[in-house]
């Protein structure tokens, strides 16, 4: 049995989620690309507690270690668009309770490895289990979509093979692709 660690795990799950998406996460992904962050970003939905929560428990679920965490991609900006404009209501309900009850337990104030602690109490939770559901997969997708993680973790080729415009058919097989 191959041993992995925590980053590869995470890499693996969010190839896997590529097919398990809610509806309102994938129309997320395919509503295209705005600009970079401005300096003078401000949350559509999220107050200021429950963005440093978000930032928070975003990191915990892909921390800093020898390549960029969630606080560097800024998933929790990522996270406050979904809520603005793609998940339903319900999910926001979701989303803006848990977050209210990691900040009421003043999540923002424990050490890392406290926080990592909390979030093993959240996830065995049934009350908040799927919050947490909800909020790893809006995490896993904003991280693995951002500029940094696609060029700075995942392998990333902006122009994939190369580009040969004219080809004689027979040698490349004698048949053309079907898709």
């Amino acid at each position: 049995m191959e041993k992995i660690d925590r980053r590869e795990a995470i890499k693996r799950t969010a190839f896997i989620m590529g097919c398990t998406l809610s509806g309102s996460l994938i129309s997320a992904v395919m509503s295209g690309c705005t600009g970079g962050p401005s300096a003078d970003w401000s949350p559509q939905v999220l107050n200021r507690n429950q963005l440093a929560a978000a930032a928070d428990l975003a990191e915990v679920i892909l921390p800093r270690t020898l390549t960029p965490g969630a606080k560097d991609a800024q998933v929790e900006r990522f996270i406050d668009s979904l809520a603005a404009g793609f998940l339903s209501p319900d999910e926001n309900d979701i989303l803006l309770s848990g977050l209210n009850h990691l900040h009421r337990g003043g999540f923002v104030n424990l050490s890392f490895d406290k926080q990592n602690e909390a979030v093993r109490e959240l996830v065995s939770d049934g009350e908040h289990a799927g919050f947490f559901r909800l909020f790893k997969q809006c995490t896993l997708l904003g991280f693995f979509t951002s500029e940094i993680g696609a060029t700075q973790v995942l392998n990333y080729d902006p122009i994939p093979g190369i580009y040969s415009g004219c080809e004689n058919l027979e040698d490349v097989g004698g048949r053309t692709w079907a898709t």
